[in-house]
């Protein structure tokens, strides 16, 4: 699950400043970026956003510290490698860098960053980085090409499904094989377990590791690193954009206590704990702003990198504070002592009763147009970015249970109208029947304060993929009760509605939906579900269930759960890091599709991630998206609208919403 999703906060600071990422109509999507070789230059352009109104009166009392008032402060781990949660990808971004990074606010064009160019083989198999020469770390040690080959081949070694490296084990390792321990034993039969992994024989371990690094060769001399996927990868690009792209120092790395290069050796890596590794609190980067101070939990400080190979940033200081209570957060807005703080949405119309520049997303210009309401208030406020995560309802297919272990969520187990049979989600008009009985209106109005949008599909706005006319399901009851007088549990050839026997529609059926104990926005979920379902036969009771995250967790990849929401935050803005979890990966298996399934989402998305032309790409996820509401997998919910607040003398902020957090490299204070 994408970054820690059901356990962190999306967006810490995003929420407040690039506006939580909503938004407000879907729209057709943009080309994807052309794979060609860029003309060297001496640093990637940065994008600025639209300009704001100016704002006389508002400047800051401290125009060198960027100062962030959150409501917590604690990452998981600065190993790049590793890390896949926001908070800490936040303080890898800025500390570390990339060969490639994106182009201002675009989600779908890169510039270069540590590689000053590329270039792709004629079947987008092979890039062939030429890397940046003059880069330092922060420790003075100089970036070569020796080190970013390093730095990749560390990470799929390190691998475990605990990392994003999944994310780049299959471009180099195929569809489906998201994990090294697979090119060890051809099935991954020890994926996250070291020990199991340190049995296999030797040969075996030491042809994996020469697998990884014959795919990623540098040449110190000619100044590149080749890398040779398994075949073609439309999203490459975007994925090496992110942070687990970041170059770290070999000889530092070797010395602080990693991996040192040998294929003797990489299993002792595999499958590292954030608690046991040894980066996990220091960084040595060469990216704009060094590490200065970690105490997590409490604070963390980064500072200006006065050895910058670019321009130094504006800003001398950034100050990441954790502050728990709202109303000190507020006070230090009111103050002027943050630049930005978490605002709850519960305490939202308290901002917005100072705000004094409004700034309005246009899904149509992909920007903000910002005007001033009120030149005598101190906030500006940013309304409707797009989304890039969205829980879906899950519907399982073949529910987990046995005499020896039974399953608590289903009832009797049965078809008797007290339990549902483990295959109760299997017939296709029982899965329409639940999709037409959600109210997605009461769902915005109730939980989001009208600020979201139904979503039609897994695909997001600005992808291939994402089109206006995409069929959707839509609340209505009568079609509902249409479906389920259509679905045939007991297997009879006879519709339910006029089966004599009795099937689901005259005897009914009660289930359990669970959702993960403090989550309003999935109990409300559930709650809508199974009110609108006694409206379509009062017969039909779904009980909803709160369940503490472990035992949620839990009982998901027991693959026990009959129903139930599943959210994801995206890795990369492409509809391949949609479609792979919500069908082949995470969420199918815990769905239990049947393989017949997900063979043919398998042969579709195949095709999608292997083709380079963005319009090719775009008719191909189509076809996903047809195959997922004719199936009805999965009913997808919302997007959520953003809503956040800054001060008005803060600028030059990318906004960007598949940044982890925010760059501070560019931003400034009047």
């Amino acid at each position: 699950m994408r970054k820690l999703f059901a356990l962190l906060s999306l967006l810490v600071v995003a929420s407040m400043l690039l506006a939580a990422c909503g938004t407000t109509a879907p729209t057709a999507a943009p080309a994807e970026p052309e794979v060609v070789e860029p003309a060297p230059t001496d640093a990637p352009e940065v994008t600025e956003p639209t300009a704001a109104p100016e704002t006389p009166g508002f400047t800051s009392p401290d125009a060198t510290t960027f100062v962030i008032a959150e409501s917590e402060v604690g990452i998981d781990t600065l190993d790049p490698a590793l890390a896949y949660d926001t908070a800490s990808a936040e303080v890898i971004q800025n500390t570390y860098e990339t060969l490639v990074f994106y182009d201002g606010e675009a989600t779908d064009a890169f510039v270069p960053m540590l590689a000053e160019s590329w270039e792709v083989s004629e079947d987008g198999s092979v890039y062939t980085f030429k890397i940046r020469s003059g880069v330092k770390f922060h420790q003075g040690g100089d970036m070569t090409p020796s080190d970013v080959a390093y730095s990749f081949q560390r990470g799929l070694l390190q691998g475990g499904y605990s990392s994003p490296q999944w994310l780049l084990a299959e471009p180099f390792f195929g569809v489906g094989n998201d994990d090294v321990s697979i090119v060890v034993d051809g099935e991954g039969a020890c994926a996250d377990d070291r020990e199991c992994l340190s049995a296999l024989p030797a040969e075996d371990l030491v042809a994996a590791c020469e697998k990884v690094q014959g795919a990623i060769v540098a040449d110190d001399a000619a100044g590149t690193v080749t890398m040779t996927l398994a075949g073609p990868w439309g999203p490459f690009l975007p994925t090496i954009a992110q942070t687990w792209g970041s170059v770290m120092d070999k000889e530092w790395v070797i010395e602080t206590g990693g991996w040192d290069g040998s294929c003797d050796t990489w299993q002792n890596f595999y499958g590292m704990s954030s608690a046991d590794d040894p980066f996990s609190t220091i960084a040595n980067g060469t990216g704009p702003f060094t590490l200065e101070k970690f105490a997590n939990g409490e604070e963390i400080i980064l500072a200006r990198n006065e050895s910058y190979w670019r321009e130094p940033a504006k800003l001398e200081r950034v100050v990441l504070k954790s502050v728990p209570e709202w109303g000190t957060r507020f006070s230090m807005m009111q103050a002027g002592d943050a630049d930005l703080a978490t605002v709850p949405s519960a305490n939202r119309s308290q901002m917005d009763e100072l705000v004094g520049e409004k700034c309005v997303f246009s899904i149509e210009t992909n920007a903000y147009t910002c005007e001033v309401v009120d030149d005598t208030m101190p906030f500006r406020v940013r309304l409707g970015r797009p989304g890039i995560s969205q829980d879906v309802i899950l519907y399982n297919w073949n529910i987990a249970t046995s005499e020896e272990s039974p399953n608590p969520y289903i009832g009797s187990g049965t078809m008797d109208g007290n339990g549902v049979p483990a295959d109760f989600f299997s017939d296709v008009h029982v899965r329409r029947g639940f999709s037409y009985a959600f109210d997605w209106e009461t769902f915005i109005s109730d939980v989001y304060n009208g600020e979201a949008t139904q979503s039609f599909q897994l695909t997001l706005p600005g992808m291939p993929g994402f089109f206006l006319d995409t069929p959707h399901y839509t609340l209505d009851l009568e079609k509902s009760a249409e479906e389920f007088k259509m679905a045939d549990l007991d297997k009879d050839g006879i519709p339910a509605g006029e089966d004599p026997e009795g099937d689901v529609w005259t005897v009914g059926f009660r289930v359990q939906m669970a959702y993960n104990q403090g989550n309003p926005t999935r109990q409300t979920t559930a709650e809508i579900l199974a009110g609108n379902l006694a409206e379509v036969n009062e017969l039909f009771v779904v009980e909803t269930l709160g369940l503490p995250w472990p035992a949620y967790l839990r009982s998901q990849r027991a693959k026990q759960i009959p129903l139930m929401t599943g959210g994801w935050l995206e890795d990369i803005h492409d509809p391949h890091n949609w479609y792979q979890p919500y069908t082949t990966g995470t969420y199918g298996g815990r769905q239990s599709l049947p393989q017949d399934v997900k063979d043919q989402f398998s042969a579709i998305l195949d095709r999608g991630v292997s083709e380079t032309d963005p319009a090719a790409r775009a008719e191909i996820y189509k076809e996903a998206n047809q195959l997922y509401y004719d199936l009805a997998v999965g009913t997808p919910l919302v997007l959520a609208t953003g809503h956040g607040f800054s001060q008005r003398w803060v600028q030059g902020v990318i906004l960007n919403p598949i940044f982890p957090g925010l760059y501070y490299y560019t931003i400034y204070k009047d």
